[in-house]
C-alpha cells in the first residue's frame, strides 16, 4: 500500500512539474503565476504549494531534474565500450532526440541563461554544459589522437556542437529550411551526417559508412 502510495505521489509531482515546464517556457517565471499552473491541471493552489513549497522551489526542481537525466546520461555512455566515431554518432542522436523531445525544458534553459536570473539556477545549468562540454571534447580529442578524426580545434568544434544543435531544434530555424512544410524525417539524421563528415577524414569516409545508430 505504501509503494502504491509513493508512486502515486511521485506521479503527481511529475504532472506538476511537466505542466509548470510548459508554462514557464510560454510565459518566462516571473510571467507564471502558481494559479495558473493550477488552473491549467483544473488542480487546487494549495496542492502545488504542499508538493512544492513555492513557486521559486517548483522552478528549481524543475532544472534539478533535467539536469540529473542529463548527467546521467553523460555517465551511461561514459560506460560504453564505443570507438569515437561510434561514440560521437551515438551521443549526438540520443542530445538531438533529448532536446526535440523536451523542447520546453531547452526554451526555458536558454531564456534562464539570457536573463541571468537566480543564481542556483545559473550554477546547476553552468555545471550540466560544462559536463557536457568536456564529454564532447573528450571524444573529439580521443579520435584526433587515433587517427579517427582530422585534426581540427577540439574546443570549438565541442563548444559548436553545444550551442548550435539546442538552437536549431528548440527554435524555428527548421523552418527556414522546409519553408513552411512539415520538417522532414530525415533533418535529425542529416543534421548529424554534416557533423560527422566535418570530422571523419575523407578516406575513412569513402571506405566506412556513417553507422546509424
Amino acid at each position: 500500500m505504501t509503494e502504491h502510495k509513493d508512486y502515486s505521489l511521485q506521479n503527481r509531482r511529475q504532472t506538476l512539474l511537466r505542466a509548470a515546464e510548459d508554462l514557464f517556457a510560454k510565459y518566462g517565471f516571473d510571467g507564471t503565476s502558481i494559479r495558473m499552473i493550477s488552473k491549467e491541471l483544473g488542480i487546487n493552489s494549495a496542492m502545488i504549494s504542499y508538493y512544492f513549497g513555492s513557486k521559486e522551489a517548483l522552478y528549481l526542481q524543475i532544472f534539478r531534474n533535467r539536469l540529473t537525466e542529463i548527467a546521467n546520461e553523460i555517465s551511461r555512455f561514459n560506460q560504453l565500450d564505443l570507438g569515437p566515431v561510434e561514440k560521437l554518432e551515438a551521443y549526438l542522436t540520443v542530445y538531438i532526440r533529448r532536446i526535440s523531445s523536451n523542447k520546453s525544458f531547452h526554451r526555458l534553459l536558454y531564456n534562464q541563461l539570457a536573463t541571468g536570473q537566480y543564481p542556483a539556477v545559473i550554477s546547476m545549468v553552468s555545471e550540466a554544459r560544462a559536463q557536457i562540454y568536456s564529454f564532447l571534447l573528450k571524444i573529439i580529442k580521443d579520435g584526433i589522437q587515433s587517427g579517427h578524426f582530422n585534426v581540427i580545434d577540439a574546443e570549438i568544434f565541442a563548444l559548436n556542437i553545444l550551442s548550435f544543435i539546442p538552437s536549431v531544434f528548440t527554435a524555428n530555424l527548421i523552418s527556414l529550411i522546409h519553408l513552411g512544410e512539415p520538417m522532414r524525417d530525415d533533418f535529425a539524421r542529416r543534421m548529424i551526417d554534416h557533423i560527422m563528415l566535418m570530422v571523419i577524414p575523407s578516406g575513412v569516409q569513402s571506405n566506412n559508412k556513417l553507422c546509424h545508430v
